[in-house]
């Protein structure tokens, strides 16, 4: 009978320790990063890794999204403070790279990077953590109004 009664406290101990490790990482989180009175929101990447131990099989998210001539476009990253990952992103297309917010030659991260796209079609982001290191970060893209 006793057993009975320590398994539901815990399972309800541990689904408490879950819900505070991934409380940073909700959608007011989002929210939070997406707010901006200068831009449009126009969708949001996010992704959420352990420790990569190996640096050439790293996890990373890869997504796609339509981007349109003529349109300045704004990639804005946000990390959660209490992961020690920092979220790197690459924007590319089927012909060329683009560029991120990670400059390797200087080791310099930026908050945020715009692109004015020069042709309507399919893009590539990637997103990963810089270093292996576990986090959960997000990449906002926005319209920017001008």
């Amino acid at each position: 009978m006793h057993r009975l009664f320590y398994i539901p406290v815990f399972f309800l101990f541990f689904m408490h320790l879950f819900n505070d490790a991934s409380a940073q990482c909700d959608q007011a989180f989002i929210d939070q990063c997406a707010s901006n009175s200068e831009v449009k929101y126009i969708k949001h990447f996010r992704i959420r890794f352990a420790d990569s131990k190996d640096l050439k099989n790293r996890s990373e998210g890869q997504f796609s999204m339509m981007l349109n001539k003529g349109n300045h476009y704004r990639f804005l990253v946000c990390n959660d403070a209490s992961k020690p990952g920092s979220t790197i992103i690459e924007l590319s297309s089927d012909f060329a790279n683009f560029g991120g917010n990670y400059n390797a030659s200087e080791d310099k991260e930026y908050h945020a990077f715009d692109f004015i796209c020069s042709k309507t079609g399919p893009y590539y982001l990637k997103l990963f953590f810089k270093n292996g290191e576990e986090g959960c970060g997000v990449c906002v893209v926005s319209l920017v109004m001008e």
